[in-house]
């Protein structure tokens, strides 16, 4: 199975590949998602199928004696003097089994003028390895590039300062040399509110939380950055303003909102597929836009509709590119 996984992911490194895609049924019916769409691969036949997602599970340490929960892996793979680092998610039925292999570093790192054309942004992403402390808001979708974009920054830091940075994940994502990543791990006891109280007592500088999922990370999160640490995390919102409400939802009050958070950016992928190029398209609300909501609910800044029309002027992009966008 090892021989035949290779070869199929050695394809899928070739056509640029995000995601494989992988479902059971009387026969395995492989897609890869290659610039956002699903394309066909292959169908193996039923048996050899069954063995090889099972060699996947095996692999991403996934409990094959539950055969019905859904449940989250992941491994390393090296390839072509390469790790590349494969989120596995495992979804069953009583009918089929399917497993989605995210590729999470299928592209070389990326610097933050090559991550978003938008100079106002660009600019402000650069700054931020000298802020000392407070909250910043990435947002998007899931596949939006949140975690890209949060490695870029890291990645940054690492550049440009001697701070100790340290990670909370589910899961790491990708190695970084230069920080301390510690994964989540319910079943060991593992939590966000435990590891916190730990983190704290690390002296750390920067403090990466992967995502804001509930009340409980949001408060973490509110209060890491209350005690002096720069804290850079994702919560999912479908624009920089919006992200502000989901934190206010999950109970931080607007006066905390404004005394902590420096910036909410917001990001979408879209897909130049004459040019085969990914393009993030991102919107920014910085500190004086969320004092503005704070204060009067009247606020302005440069939204998705507004940067796409810089991104069609400066760097010639089509329109019809962001035409659901400026449509919505």
């Amino acid at each position: 199975m090892e021989e035949l996984f290779d070869k199929i992911f050695n394809r899928a490194i070739q056509k640029h590949t995000t995601d494989i895609h992988m479902i059971l049924r009387e026969k395995l019916i492989i897609h890869f998602r290659v610039l956002g769409e699903l394309i066909d691969y292959d169908n193996i036949e039923y048996d050899c199928g069954s063995k090889l997602l099972n060699y996947l599970k095996y692999k991403a340490s996934i409990n094959t004696n539950y055969r019905l929960l859904p449940q989250t892996g992941q491994f390393v793979l090296s390839y072509m003097n390469k790790d590349f680092y494969l989120r596995v998610s495992f979804l069953p039925s009583t009918d089929f089994e399917s497993i989605v292999i995210r590729i999470l570093n299928n592209h070389a790192p990326l610097t933050i003028n090559q991550l978003i054309y938008i100079s106002e942004i660009s600019s402000f992403l650069h700054q931020i390895p000298y802020f000392s402390s407070g909250l910043i808001l990435i947002s998007g979708a899931t596949g939006s590039g949140k975690s890209t974009t949060l490695y870029t920054i890291i990645d940054e830091i690492i550049r440009t300062q001697n701070k100790n940075i340290i990670t909370i994940e589910d899961p790491i994502e990708i190695r970084k040399e230069k920080c301390i990543q510690i994964e989540l791990n319910d079943k060991l006891g593992i939590t966000y509110k435990d590891t916190l109280k730990q983190i704290l007592r690390h002296d750390p500088d920067v403090i990466m939380i992967g995502e804001i999922r509930d009340s409980e990370t949001a408060q973490i999160a509110l209060t890491c950055a209350l005690t002096g640490h720069l804290v850079l995390t994702t919560i999912h919102a479908s624009n920089a303003f919006l992200a502000l409400k989901r934190l206010e939802n999950l109970g931080i009050s607007k006066l905390d909102i404004e005394d902590v958070v420096i910036a909410s950016l917001s990001q979408k992928i879209k897909y130049d597929y004459q040019n085969r190029e990914v393009i993030i398209l991102a919107e920014l609300m910085k500190k004086k836009h969320i004092i503005q909501y704070s204060k009067s609910q009247s606020f302005q800044y440069h939204t998705f509709i507004d940067n796409a029309k810089e991104l069609i002027q400066v760097k010639d992009y089509n329109p019809n590119l962001f035409e659901e966008i400026n449509n919505g």
